[in-house]
């Protein structure tokens, strides 16, 4: 723990020496525009669990970082074209190796264990087909990272982080959005008491096994005097298979018998047990609403604004006062359980437990932060938040094993909560943290194929939890 500690004092007094003497670093050259961020990240796990190599451990005060940087430019060779680019450098530490998990005794300094990766975070390029005061269409084509409900910090954003069969929900600290690759038709109207807007997609799957399937979505909102936000989608998850085989494989181990009975066979004179039969699917429908009321918006209409200096102003802050809140259902249909002994047991019987919600509050601090995000998850999902049977075997079936020996497998409703803080120290300097139970899964870089890979969330457990402090520098 102690070299974490070092490494990462080091990094946070060298960023603020930076910021503090530094000019800021924004490359301009007609058109083009460079821009970056780097960021240093340092967290405990004060609980959670871990199963590598099929040994059931608890983890206790388990220290990690990461480091972070990342590399933008936006081209924009015309007023109607504008191509968008972003680079991302990672540096973390792989926490749930065999040897960590023996040498784990209290606090354990993981810094043997480092690794990297380098990835492209955006691509895409954006055309404005109509820009008015009044109203805007743009098309974007390429991988974008994409988010719709503004108000979240930690949950939600169910249409695009989530598996439909089996039922999964994705999450990462301070990264609530999601990162999607295709074709996106944004319509936006903003009126004087009403703005609308509504997104189309035509997408391909990038994150989850099946790959390169196309799912078909559609996001709309509606903002009233900016004071209520409503908002809906739906997404038709691999609604166009690249292959069948593999969006509904037909091979014995996932089919399911959902019933069986006595037909006389007039042919051989005797009775004959017939069973309907099918075969589980990738295949899905998801459905969103989503809901937040600003109630600085109610001073706005007495010609107040966020940022004008005056006392209501300094006392909600940037996002002080919204209340919100999203429901989603995860697949429309049920999704059986086999009554073949040895087949699938698993299902889905109502749609009570594909229905994950959020509810949160931005509260009001006067200055002291920027942003104080409380959270809280209803996650009604029966079975572990597994993808194992998804990457490892390529199965729409939930994971069959207990990974944890103490905690039953039919675990029911979970609750997850965050309390996410954020302050800007100085104009190119900003340290956010977090405190909670979300559904963080260990960074590993072995292939999914291997057998010490961890598929499930860390903190599956009521009391298992923990803590993240970032100090974020853009230049």
């Amino acid at each position: 723990m102690s070299s974490i500690i070092w490494r990462t004092s080091i990094a946070l007094l060298l960023v603020c020496i930076s910021s503090m003497a530094g000019p800021q670093i924004s490359v301009k050259q007609g058109s083009f525009k460079l821009s970056g961020m780097v960021e240093t990240e340092v967290a405990e796990m004060m609980k959670a669990r871990t199963a590598i190599t099929q040994i059931n451990r608890t983890l206790d005060h388990l220290w990690y970082s990461h480091f972070v940087g990342t590399l933008n430019f936006t081209a924009q060779p015309n007023d109607q074209l504008k191509i968008c680019g972003s680079f991302e450098f990672k540096q973390y530490m792989n926490m749930c190796t065999w040897w960590a998990t023996q040498m784990n005794r209290g606090a354990y300094n993981l810094g043997d264990f480092l690794y990297h990766d380098f990835f492209i975070r955006e691509a895409q390029g954006i055309f404005s087909a109509l820009e008015s005061k009044v109203f805007s269409l743009d098309v974007s084509l390429g991988l974008q990272p994409y988010k719709y409900n503004t108000e979240s910090r930690e949950f939600g954003e169910y249409l695009f982080r989530s598996g439909t069969y089996p039922f999964l929900l994705m999450g990462e600290f301070d990264r609530p959005f999601s990162r999607l690759t295709g074709l996106r038709t944004a319509i936006a109207s903003n009126l004087e008491f009403i703005d609308i807007k509504a997104d189309a997609f035509v997408l391909t799957e990038r994150e989850l096994r099946p790959y390169w399937d196309i799912s078909l979505a559609g996001v709309s909102a509606v903002n009233l005097f900016k004071i209520l936000e409503i908002g809906g989608g739906i997404n038709l998850a691999h609604v166009i298979p690249t292959n069948d085989k593999y969006v509904t494989p037909d091979s014995s181990i996932n089919a399911f018998i959902k019933d069986s009975a006595l037909v006389w066979d007039d042919a051989n004179q005797a009775d004959v047990m017939t069973y309907d039969t099918g075969y589980y699917t990738f295949k899905g429908t998801k459905v969103m609403a989503r809901a937040s009321i600003d109630l600085f918006g109610i001073f706005g209409l007495m010609g107040f604004s966020r940022g004008d200096g005056s006392f209501i102003s300094d006392l909600f802050g940037p996002t002080g006062g919204t209340v919100f809140g999203e429901i989603a259902v995860i697949g429309l249909n049920n999704y059986p359980k086999s009554i073949q002994p040895d087949a699938n047991p698993l299902g889905y019987d109502t749609l009570a437990q594909r229905m994950p919600w959020v509810a949160g509050i931005h509260l009001p601090l006067w200055k002291l932060l920027d942003e104080c995000d409380i959270e809280f998850e209803r996650y009604p999902n029966p079975y572990p938040n597994n993808t194992a049977m998804v990457h490892w075997v390529g199965l729409p079936l939930p994971y069959p094993k207990n990974l944890s020996t103490d905690y039953p497998l039919d675990r029911g409703p979970r609750w997850y909560w965050s309390i996410y803080l954020k302050k800007q120290v100085l104009r190119n300097f900003t340290i956010v943290s977090q405190i909670g139970r979300d559904h963080l899964r260990w960074e590993m870089p072995m292939p999914y194929y291997n057998s010490n890979y961890d598929f499930e969330e860390a903190m599956c457990k009521p009391d298992q939890w923990g803590w993240h402090v970032k100090t974020i520098f853009n230049f």
